[in-house]
């Protein structure tokens, strides 16, 4: 071991001379390339490069039975509504305005919303200082709630997440609050919850500006949960989101104490790495905080309900962002030490697997290619 990294003794088979290798002075030499490859690309090929990440590493999934057997036929009794799901509201209200009636219209208009969403999201990061976007898109990349988009269309998660990245990265009070109604509207408790975690995030010092945010935001998302339940009320309706935990609670249970270490990482993924990171950045005092918001609320959420990474992704997302955007603000390394993290941001957000049940696209493609390839021999 010297004392300039990690070196290795190699033995050539002819010879008996040995060569020292620098392994962390390779390793870095790597992932300097790699993040100066990303660091030096324009934007729009950066958000190019992101979406072909998310293509090619994750599923794609049509809510079909949700779509069929429940979305629809509320879309068809509003302004009545007829089961918990009426109370994701902003797409039964957008349905019905547009004369939904099919399956396919419905599947049709959710492509739609998920490619807003994302333009939304890419367009809100692309108005931060160059070096500040190039990290910020890849933590929208690691945040488990976008590739989750991909594996639930058709399910009112879009809205949820379009208001979330809104609240989050918009850099007015009145824009935020209205990034909170619309993420409201997608799924008003699961709302409450992601402003509440942003509330304790603003506890930590670094994080007080913004406590007005968060105030505004558990403000309007617990003012349409109200009025969501005098809705149900009205219509007779008295099966909410909270009254099915129970039904769902021992199967969550069962399954992190089962498999924990896939549980967990299955949660938010390569985003894991980022909040070490941030955790680590911050002051002490601040880590509890911190602790609490990206790990300990959205866990205690995603534990109750059972739906593991689109629960907890979409509930982080908000505060993970702005820790995300907080942490590429004070990074105070050197041109090439920035270079280094960069690299290693990229290399994890393409390698390490992003913890999906279902089987990555591009897998699947190959996967089908190889077996007609080698049916046919």
């Amino acid at each position: 071991m010297a004392d300039s990294g990690l070196w290795l003794k190699a033995q050539s088979p002819m010879s008996t001379e040995h060569e020292e290798v620098d392994l962390v002075g390779r390793i870095t030499s790597i992932l300097r390339r790699v993040g100066t490859f990303w660091l030096s690309r324009p934007y729009y090929q950066q958000v190019t490069l992101v979406l072909v990440i998310l293509l090619a590493k994750n599923a794609f999934d049509i809510e079909l039975r949700n779509i069929q057997e429940a979305y629809l036929p509320g879309v068809q009794e509003f302004p009545t509504a007829v089961g918990y799901f009426s109370g994701s509201y902003g797409q039964v209200v957008i349905a019905a305005a547009l004369g939904i009636i099919t399956t396919t219209q419905w599947v049709i208009l959710h492509v739609v919303l998920i490619a807003i969403a994302l333009t939304t999201a890419f367009w809100l990061v692309g108005r931060r200082d160059a070096p500040t976007r190039s990290f910020l898109i890849l933590a929208l990349a690691a945040a488990t709630a976008t590739p989750s988009l991909f594996v639930s269309i058709g399910k009112y998660d879009v809205i949820t997440y379009l208001g979330a990245v809104i609240l989050a990265l918009s850099r007015s009070l009145p824009s935020a609050t209205l990034g909170a109604l619309i993420m409201a509207s997608g799924n008003p408790e699961q709302s409450i919850v992601a402003s509440f975690a942003l509330l304790v995030l603003s506890f930590a010092g670094e994080f007080r500006d913004l406590r007005k945010r968060a105030v505004a935001a558990i403000l309007v998302t617990t003012l349409t949960w109200l009025l969501v339940q005098v809705w149900f009320n009205v219509s007779d309706m008295n099966v909410s989101r909270i009254d099915l935990l129970p039904d769902y609670l021992a199967e969550s249970l069962s399954r992190v104490f089962a498999y924990p270490g896939v549980a967990i990482w299955s949660w938010i993924g390569a985003g894991w790495l980022i909040v070490a990171i941030v955790v680590i950045a911050a002051k002490r005092k601040s880590r509890k905080w911190l602790l609490l918001s990206l790990v300990i609320v959205p866990s205690v959420v995603t534990v109750a309900t059972a739906d593991g990474a689109r629960v907890f992704g979409l509930v982080v997302l908000p505060a993970f962002l702005l820790a995300a955007l907080w942490v590429s603000r004070v990074s105070t390394a050197s041109k090439t030490g920035k270079m280094e993290i960069a690299g290693f941001a990229v290399t994890s957000v393409v390698v390490l697997p992003s913890g999906s049940a279902f089987s990555p696209w591009l897998f699947s493609q190959i996967q089908g290619a190889l077996q007609g390839l080698l049916g046919s021999w």
